[in-house]
């Protein structure tokens, strides 16, 4: 299984390095990382449309129909658009969300800025947000953009991920923490 994942690592930053010199040439990266955050926002609040982005007997041109809807509707560019074909083509569509997350660290990267995603219980006021963008500026000396994911299976705290890095300061973790350290105590 884990095989599988750190293969399709390489291929989604591929696509999503494609798409960037795409849109760099073409002199529209602003309107392909509008077009992906659109995106982004349908496939998160969605979780029907993502499943059957992910389902496997969803055929490819039911795919194709679905996204031609939906770059309709939100007036894709026609390179984001082109795009989304070719992944769908390729098998690949079940990355895109990878993809759009490769792609706008490219543009963080672009801008001199990283990213980070804040997994918390609840919403975040935009107070803490900034809170926390002082603090990871302090930390790894570089401007952030912020990505916020509500779960809550966390009960409460943060989990903070920035590339490979993690602060996991969430309860669940504690609880599984010392969960660990009294079985070794017994």
């Amino acid at each position: 299984m884990s095989n599988v994942s750190i293969r399709q690592i390489p291929s989604v930053q591929r696509y999503a390095n494609a798409l960037f010199q795409l849109s760099k040439e073409a002199k529209v990266v602003d309107s392909v990382s509008k077009d992906l955050q659109e995106l982004k926002a349908i496939i998160n609040d969605n979780e029907k449309f993502l499943s059957i982005v992910k389902n496997p007997s969803v055929s490819k041109s039911e795919k194709n129909a679905i996204f031609n809807l939906i770059a309709k509707k939100i007036e894709l560019s026609k390179l984001t658009s082109n795009f989304i074909g070719v992944i769908i083509r390729k098998n690949r569509i079940n990355y895109l969300l990878d993809i759009i997350n490769s792609f706008e660290n490219l543009i963080a990267s672009l801008k001199g800025e990283k990213s980070a995603t804040i997994t918390s219980a609840m919403d975040l006021s935009d107070a803490e947000i900034k809170d926390i963008k002082i603090k990871l500026k302090e930390k790894f000396n570089a401007d952030f953009i912020i990505n916020v994911k509500i779960d809550q299976k966390l009960i409460s705290g943060l989990k903070i991920q920035v590339g490979s890095q993690m602060i996991d300061s969430s309860i669940k973790n504690q609880l599984q923490l010392l969960k660990e350290k009294m079985k070794e105590v017994a």
